[in-house]
């Protein structure tokens, strides 16, 4: 049933002769590198593929809506400014005070 031609490993004259668990292990190991490769071959096609429009994404409203993401970002940027600012005063003097206190806990009680 099975010749010992090296002995290392087992050579089998017939397929059925081959365990069970190593045909399942052969088969399971191919499978998986199938669908790791569809999955790759995807991933890297999905990069290459233009975006179709409908999904997400709006051939005329996209300038309209960058500008005022823009203004939105700049004003969120600009009271982030003042805020620093407003620390960097804090923090030069006695932080133990009172008003330094409130001033340094103030994002505590924002929601």
């Amino acid at each position: 049933m099975a010749e010992q031609e090296y002995a290392q490993f087992t050579v089998y004259a017939a397929e059925a002769a081959i365990p069970r668990y190593q045909r399942a292990w052969v088969w399971g190991t191919a499978a998986l590198a199938v669908l790791l490769c569809g999955a790759i071959a995807g991933w890297l096609l999905s990069g290459a593929m233009p975006p179709r429009w409908g999904i997400g994404t709006q051939p005329t409203g996209g300038i309209a809506d960058g500008a005022a993401l823009l203004a939105q970002q700049e004003a969120i940027n600009a009271q982030l400014r003042e805020r620093i600012a407003e620390l960097e005063q804090v923090l030069s003097g006695d932080v133990c005070t009172p008003a330094a206190l409130k001033a340094l806990t103030l994002d505590l009680h924002r929601p």
